[in-house]
This record gives structure tokens, C-alpha cells and sequence, in this order.
């Protein structure tokens, strides 16, 4: 098992690799490296305890992820468009933008542990049924047929069928030091422990370890992994019996106490766990923490329309409709889907990752979208700033803040959004006059997500893959403003980001830090930073 406090991290931030791989491989000078996921730059460095946090749970994300995608493969490969190829660690298939996807979730030496641990029962090998040389008395009319008959009526039986232990005190401490690393294994992977298997294990740890030490312990990583194969060998040595379930337990522990990744095959294609294409992880991430959000539908809160997505939540797959008769996708019934591109008799279908629609009722506008900041109050005046919080109601504010000038008085404007000494009175009369004209008009709002597997920093410059993405946003705008002009539309970036300090509440950060490129403001796209731990939680919670 290797070593998570010399595991070197890399950070894309450091690399000068553009390659999408997530996860573990060896690097230029043969040593392990844990490649880190886009927007991890501020993850600690030699902390034991979060790189080994983040590998465990990236181990049980890929594991949900082959088993989510590869089902749905091997479920619609019927119609020709899908295809799965099963490798030797993993399996190699296309994404929903027919992109090569291979993904490496086998790690050996903690998947032939747990193999074993799902075929052997523990109960078979601990006690079975077998010949003993000592005899039964009150069983021995049943042996006659098997007897010796000996001058004078003696009878001679030289062994019974009784209950007796055929592993010995050897392989009975196999048992223990393998519950003993199964229990620890089960613990990061947040598996429930059977009684019997952490009875076992405890046993195990009492007679050979101290209190303090422990598998997955920055101290005593090291000194535990010693002695387990100190008394590993001690077994193999003192054992004479090995019958088949003992070589598959030996085995198991040995791989797993000596291995490190793909013993076998340590160069084969530089690649030993993990992922190429991050991005349909992330995807899945995405979808999934949007739908247990705000699925299922509630009228007082924002409502999923549209998901280019046919992940599983609580069980079962979200999608209900097919996308140009083959994709999978999930959609609001009474919700009409405008994105296709119609020429004569055909038409091109356009997927968006997500649409979330929110109703705005009442004064939710001065809540939610435009902000009144009061800075002073003189009683019969105030002093008072108005605040643009959702760009998707600019024109809104702009009139807002222009009426607000025609009001004849004494007081001063600063700038274009802030007031002072300005009467009360001529204030509420404004704001009432816009809510009047906001609840005449419609003011629900649409917005569109697009996931994206990328840096902050992309988005700062102009390239070809901008450009399209932002020409594909505006095609989706233009598609739902046709089917509803009087509904305002927003377009959000989602990006993955790595929070330092675990408490933080906002589910999604505005990006404060860097200047995008001016087509991007043009347009009124955002960039947000979505918390990558928090969506992770979430992700393996509707495992």
C-alpha cells in the first residue's frame, strides 16, 4: 500500500500538461503522483490527512461512476451509438460528445481484498466439518458400518466426522489480519463494518499492535504496515496446511501489504488509476447536486426544466425523454423543447446541460435582484445606494435608477445608483411604481447552465473554444427567448473549485478574482466557482 505523506500532488496550476487525467500514475522520475482535478490550487500540501480524504473519495466516485455510465451503455448500446470496450483495469467508451473516455477504477491490491472479502464467508472458514481421530460414545451406533470387528466382540473405529478446527492457530490469525485491514479499508470508504469482521479485526489489534497505531495514521503508517508483514510471514512460515480459501486470503493480503499500483504492468501507458475526461465526472457531479437541490419540483423554489443528463439519484435514472430520438435526457412535461436548428424536413438538436427556472413574485425584486443599500437615515430623507445583483433585470434598474433622478427635490445624486438626503416619501412612491410594472410583466427568470471542466484563467483570454461556447450560450438564449420574449435569460459557467476552509455556505462563488474577457461581459455570461467538496458530498450521498 503506498505511502499518502509521500504521495506528491499535482497541481494544474504547476503542470504544464493540459492532459483532463484524474488520479494516480507515475510520473517522470517513477514516482507516484496524484494528479489533482481542475480548481485545486489552494489544497494543502503535505497534509496526510486531506490527500488521504481525497483519494478515498475519489476512489468511491469513479467507483459510482463506472457503475452509473457502463450500465447505461450496456443498456442503450442497441441503437449503435454507444460503445463499451472492457480493459484489463477498467472500461473504454464514448461520452455524450463522442469523446474517448477510459476510465482505471480497479486498484488491485484494495479490489482483490475486497473480492475475496464478498466470496469467502468467514463463518465456513473459521469452523468447518471434518475427520478427527477423537470418538464420539453417544455417536458410535452410527459408525458400525465403519468399524473394525476385532476377536470377542470388540469393535475398533479409528476416526469420526465431528466439528473440529482444520485451520489451525496459523491460519486462524490469517483471519484476524485480514478482517483487521478489511475494517480499516471499510472505515475510509465510509462502508458499514460487520460485527463479526470488526470483532475479528479488534482481536487482531490487541494482540499485535498498540493502542495508538492504526492503517491510515500519518504516525504509525509505517511501524503498522512492519509488523503486519512481519506477522504475515510468521504465518506462511508456521502453517502447514494451505487449502484453496487460505492462498486466496494469503494472496489478497500480501498484494495489498507489498503492491502499490499495477505491479504487473508498472509503465503500461503511464496510466494506473483514474480517469482521462474528468469533465464527464464532473458533469455527473453537477447534475446530481442540481437535481437534490431542487428536484422534486417545489413552487417556492427554482425548478429543474431541462438536463442533458441520465444520471441515477435515489435509485433510479432521471432522464424521461429521449434528444433526437436517442439521447437521453430529462424534461419538465409540460416544458417545450425549441433547441434544434430546422432545415426543410429536418432539424439539428442542441442539448444544454441544464435549464432551472425562477418565479419572482412581489417585492422578491428588491430582495433577489436589485438591492437598496441605506447608508444613513435623517428621518424624513435617507441616504441610499441601488445595487444591480442579477444582470439578467439591467434594463430594469437602469430605469429604476433614471426615474429616481426625475424626482424633483433637494437631494444629490452620486453617480448613477446612489442618493443622498433623498425623501422618503418620493422614494416608496418609486419603488411601488416599479413593482406595479414589474408584476404586470413577467418576471420569471431562466437560467442556463453549462458545465465546464476548466480553469478560472480560461476564461480570461479568447480562443476558439471560448468563442464557440459562447456562440453556442447565445444560440440557447435566442432559442428560449423565441419561445417566451417576456422571459428574462441568464447563462452561468459552472467551474469546479477546492475550498480550503470546509464551512463555506455559498454554494456557488461569483468571480471576484479575475477579469474576464470582454466578449463574456458583453454578453452577460457568468463565470461561478462551484464548491467541489460540497458537490462531491452530494454526489456520493445519492450513491
Amino acid at each position: 500500500m503506498f505511502n499518502f505523506k509521500t504521495l506528491k500532488l499535482t497541481k494544474r496550476c504547476d503542470s504544464e500538461s493540459t492532459n483532463s487525467f484524474v488520479g494516480i500514475r507515475r510520473g517522470a522520475n517513477n514516482e507516484l503522483e496524484f494528479r489533482l482535478p481542475h480548481g485545486f490550487d489552494d489544497f494543502p500540501e503535505n497534509d496526510f490527512d486531506a490527500t488521504k480524504e481525497l483519494f478515498f473519495k475519489m476512489y468511491r466516485t469513479f467507483q459510482k461512476f463506472e457503475r452509473d455510465s457502463t450500465r447505461d451503455i450496456l443498456d442503450t448500446c442497441s441503437n449503435g451509438k454507444d460503445q463499451i470496450q472492457k480493459e484489463k483495469d477498467g472500461y473504454r467508451f464514448k461520452n455524450k460528445e463522442d469523446n474517448d473516455v477510459v476510465l482505471y477504477s480497479k486498484i488491485a491490491l484494495i479490489e482483490n481484498l475486497l473480492d475475496v472479502y464478498r466470496d469467502l464467508s468467514l463463518d465456513q472458514m473459521e469452523r468447518r466439518i471434518g475427520a478427527d481421530e477423537k470418538v464420539d460414545y453417544s455417536k458410535i451406533d452410527r459408525y458400525l458400518d465403519r468399524a473394525i470387528y476385532l476377536p470377542k466382540d470388540v469393535i475398533y473405529i479409528d476416526e469420526m466426522d465431528l466439528p473440529r478446527q482444520t485451520l489451525r492457530y496459523e491460519s486462524t490469525t490469517l483471519i484476524d489480519l485480514f478482517c483487521f485491514i478489511v475494517a480499516e479499508l471499510q472505515n475510509e470508504l465510509a462502508h458499514d463494518i460487520e460485527p463479526r469482521v470488526q470483532e475479528l479485526a479488534y482481536r487482531f489489534s490487541e494482540q499485535h499492535l498498540s493502542h495508538e497505531e492504526s492503517l491510515f495514521n500519518e504516525e504509525t503508517f509505517e511501524t503498522t504496515i512492519r509488523t503486519l508483514k512481519g506477522v504475515l510471514d510468521d504465518i506462511d512460515k508456521r502453517t502447514a496446511y494451505k487449502d484453496e480459501d487460505y492462498w486466496r486470503l494469503y494472496e489478497a493480503i500480501e498484494t495489498f501489504l507489498y503492491g502499490e499500483l499495477d505491479m504487473d504492468n508498472p509503465h503500461e501507458d503511464g496510466t494506473f488509476w483514474g480517469i482521462d475526461n474528468f469533465s464527464s465526472v464532473w458533469e455527473d457531479m453537477c447534475a446530481t447536486a442540481m437535481f437534490a437541490l431542487f428536484y422534486p419540483e417545489d413552487p417556492d423554489n427554482p425548478i429543474i426544466c431541462y438536463a442533458d443528463t441520465n444520471i441515477v439519484l435515489e435509485g433510479k435514472r432521471v432522464a424521461n425523454a429521449k434528444s433526437a430520438g436517442y439521447f437521453p435526457i430529462y424534461k419538465k412535461e409540460d416544458f417545450e423543447d425549441p433547441f434544434f436548428i430546422g432545415f426543410r424536413s429536418k432539424k439539428r438538436w442542441l442539448r444544454p446541460d441544464m435549464i432551472i427556472l425562477t418565479k419572482y413574485e412581489g417585492d422578491s425584486i428588491f430582495n433577489e435582484m436589485i438591492k437598496i443599500v441605506i447608508k444613513n437615515d435623517h428621518g424624513s430623507t435617507i441616504d441610499f445606494k441601488v445595487v444591480l445583483i442579477n444582470k439578467s433585470v439591467s434594463n430594469i434598474y437602469k430605469v429604476f435608477c433614471l426615474k429616481l433622478k426625475q424626482v424633483r427635490g433637494k437631494f444629490r445624486a452620486i453617480k448613477e445608483n446612489e442618493f443622498k438626503n433623498y425623501p422618503k416619501v418620493d422614494f416608496e412612491r418609486e419603488k411601488s411604481l416599479l413593482l406595479q410594472c414589474t408584476i404586470d410583466e413577467s418576471m420569471d427568470q431562466v437560467t442556463l447552465f453549462d458545465w465546464k471542466y476548466m480553469e478560472i484563467n480560461c476564461f480570461t483570454g479568447f480562443n476558439m473554444k471560448i468563442k464557440n461556447d459562447i456562440t453556442k450560450q447565445l444560440c440557447y438564449e435566442f432559442a428560449l427567448q423565441k419561445l417566451n420574449p417576456k422571459t428574462t435569460v441568464k447563462s452561468i459557467f459552472v467551474i469546479p473549485w477546492f475550498y480550503a476552509d470546509l464551512q463555506y455556505d455559498d454554494y456557488f462563488d461569483g468571480n471576484d478574482y479575475v477579469e474576464l474577457h470582454s466578449r463574456l461581459e458583453e454578453n452577460e455570461l457568468d463565470v461561478k466557482k462551484l464548491n467541489f467538496s460540497e458537490t462531491l458530498k452530494i454526489y456520493l450521498t445519492h450513491d
